[in-house]
């Protein structure tokens, strides 16, 4: 509802200031002025600002590796009366129930991302005028079902916007109170037009895909490389510390070359796709507001750069001006 000039949103019927509308011609206004040097973050927008779907991945994963470490261990007798050599590392049998596994963990830790957002970050349904229009102008544009994704605002002191979920008729777009707060109306449906394109693009099945694929390679190599048998003749003392490591040497494999640089290039995709949906300039002068009332317009490091799970804002705009 508009009052006195100012937009407010209603979230669980009460009522919030937001920010006054601009055009692309305004000069920034007196709030970004008075935007504080350091923005401190609390833990749960830390998990948010460093990548919740790696950590959600990550998660999963080890949920994965859990069921199985405690399957073996509670049933190994049974199993080894039922299927003899089904429990024996490296086997067949052995390989494909680590990748259903992880299958099983990271599909219930994707799924329950939303509702661990929800309780986290107190989300409630969004209602608001302004992101009804930018709804109707973008099932407009691209024909797409948006009815079909649930929009929520959830507190934080950082401009961003996150989707959640496994598959689009389970995912959730959330909102923070200061994107609401901050941002114009065209630069809330071109952030609104961002989360939409990775639900159209399907990048988080495709995130859970890749995870499958990496699991069933690296057990493959595994037992190329006879681990297991290596790993059996150790001494006790000695296998808690190897198998510690070589877990935490795959993570890393993983972050680092696999689901970070996958990010990355979701974040590109999903950048082009908004901006041929809300137009190139817009789209453009909102990645630049959002980095501005975040303090982040000086680039990164070159080495920093390639540890993110997005790319540097001057990349961005870049990419999205070749088009």
């Amino acid at each position: 509802m508009y009052i006195a000039g100012r937009i407010h949103v209603q979230k669980a019927g009460q009522n919030y200031p937001l920010g006054n509308e601009r055009t692309p011609e305004d000069g920034p206004d007196q709030a970004d002025q008075a935007v504080d040097d350091t923005i401190r973050l609390n833990w749960r927008e830390k998990l948010v600002e460093g990548g919740l779907i790696m950590v959600m991945a990550m998660v999963g994963t080890m949920i994965g590796l859990l069921v199985v470490l405690t399957s073996l261990i509670a049933m190994r007798s049974t199993l080894e009366e039922l299927a003899p050599g089904f429990t024996e590392a490296g086997s067949i049998p052995f390989i494909i129930l680590v990748v259903v596994a992880v299958a099983i963990g990271n599909a219930c830790s994707f799924s329950c991302a939303p509702y661990i957002i929800r309780l986290l970050f107190r989300g409630n349904e969004l209602k608001d005028e302004r992101m009804d229009r930018a709804v109707k102008h973008l099932i407009s544009v691209t024909g797409m079902d948006i009815r079909v994704e649930k929009i929520y605002a959830i507190k934080g002191k950082t401009v961003n916007a996150v989707v959640a979920g496994l598959f689009r008729k389970a995912q959730c777009i959330f909102f923070t109170d200061k994107l609401l707060e901050r941002m114009s109306e065209g630069e809330i449906m071109a952030a609104l037009a961002h989360e939409l394109a990775h639900g159209r693009h399907r990048h988080a099945p495709w995130m859970f895909l890749v995870l499958l694929l990496w699991t069933l390679a690296v057990q493959i190599l595994l037992s190329l490389i006879d681990y297991y048998a290596y790993f059996d003749s150790l001494e006790e003392s000695w296998k808690m510390w190897v198998f510690s490591g070589i877990n935490l040497v795959n993570i890393y494999l993983l972050m680092f070359l696999v689901l970070f640089p996958l990010s990355r290039r979701n974040e590109f995709q999903a950048d082009g796709t908004a901006a041929l949906w809300v137009g190139i300039d817009l789209y453009k002068q909102a990645l630049y507001r959002l980095h501005q009332i975040n303090d982040q317009l000086k680039p990164p490091r070159k080495f920093l750069a390639k540890l993110g799970t997005h790319p540097t804002m001057q990349e961005r705009l870049e990419r999205v001006g070749r088009l």
